[in-house]
């Protein structure tokens, strides 16, 4: 990957902001915080989340230490600042001496140190952003670390390719539990440039909204080169017919099976638009003797439950001269 930092546009930013009352730790924050979540390769609409710790005036005028993480309900890509809420950190630094904090105790303690009660809900993983004494913070589900860390062996994947650069922490539900054993974790070596979560993703941070973003981007680096050090799998080839189906002649059929009925009578079904995709990797996977194994083993983050949902349909191939066949399976 290469970085998509530019000079010009931070500082167009942090003007364009500025004149708002948007303090430049913020605008860069958002700048950076774009970069990640329009490369679908690291963020997924609605996944990851960033963070700036940083000083604001509360409403009576005085100047309180704040940590600015991304909101519940905000995309990474075009986030706004409204889209990083500021919450009162030093509270948030003394609940690390709980000994628990149940999910919904946490996003009440979190509210209520909010500096605008309007806010959104910070993000689930607030905690670990403030627990990380670094003054930015980035989180994303990289596509190519999950990869690896995703592997039975994952940590010993991890630890090959990156050996003492990065910290590794076991998996742990996002919450509480995890903010305090990731601190644990990177307490051990405060060297580490980052963090690894194992089944999870992977954490950077620095002192500046470039370091930190540009570390996301050499590491996740680091993993695409050894995911392209190996061969891709190629799956054992199921007998296809020796006419497949045009997909104009498919698609109608799919779509009518996936169409909702019309909520009342009268009105129109709800219809789908189908995107059709085909290259040689799709092909080897959904060519393969075992598709319906591996195809419904499930998706590797969140992020992809929210845009694709966990178990696809899958569908017989469809043989040109038997077209009824496909429509009553389907």
């Amino acid at each position: 990957m290469l970085s998509k930092w530019s000079d010009a546009q931070a500082r167009e930013m942090v003007a364009q902001y500025g004149d708002d009352g948007v303090p430049e730790d913020l605008a860069l924050r958002v700048y950076t915080t774009r970069l990640l979540g329009q490369d679908p390769k690291l963020v997924l609409h609605g996944g990851g989340n960033t963070s700036v710790k940083t000083a604001m005036a509360d409403v009576l005028g005085e100047t309180t230490d704040v940590l600015c993480v991304k909101g519940s309900g905000w995309d990474m890509g075009d986030i706004e600042p409204a889209g990083l809420p500021a919450v009162r950190l030093n509270p948030l630094l003394k609940a690390r001496h709980l000994e628990a904090l149940g999910d919904e105790d946490m996003v009440n303690f979190q509210r209520g140190n909010l500096l605008d009660a309007k806010s959104p809900n910070p993000s689930v993983e607030t905690l670990l952003h403030a627990f990380l004494p670094h003054k930015f913070v980035d989180h994303t589900h990289s596509t190519a670390v999950l990869s690896l860390i995703d592997q039975p062996n994952g940590e010993a994947l991890a630890r090959e390719v990156y050996g003492e650069k990065m910290g590794y922490v076991p998996y742990i539900m996002p919450g509480f539990l995890l903010a305090k054993a990731a601190a644990e974790v990177y307490e051990r070596d405060p060297h580490v440039e980052g963090l690894i979560l194992l089944k999870h993703g992977i954490f950077t941070f620095g002192a500046t909204a470039r370091e930190a973003y540009e570390r996301m981007i050499d590491m996740v680096s680091l993993a695409q080169a050894r995911l392209d050090q190996k061969n891709r799998v190629v799956f054992a080839a199921i007998n296809l017919p020796d006419q497949v189906a045009d997909i104009a002649d498919v698609a109608p059929i799919i779509r009518g099976a996936c169409a909702l009925p019309a909520p009342q009578e009268g009105s129109d079904p709800k219809r789908v638009v189908l995107d059709f995709r085909s290259n040689e990797a799709i092909l080897n996977f959904v060519n393969g003797s075992e598709l319906e194994s591996y195809g419904a083993r499930g998706v590797v983050t969140p992020d992809h439950i929210i845009r694709t949902k966990n178990i696809p349909l899958i569908l017989p191939a469809p043989r040109a001269d038997n077209l009824d066949e496909f429509a009553d399976i389907t």
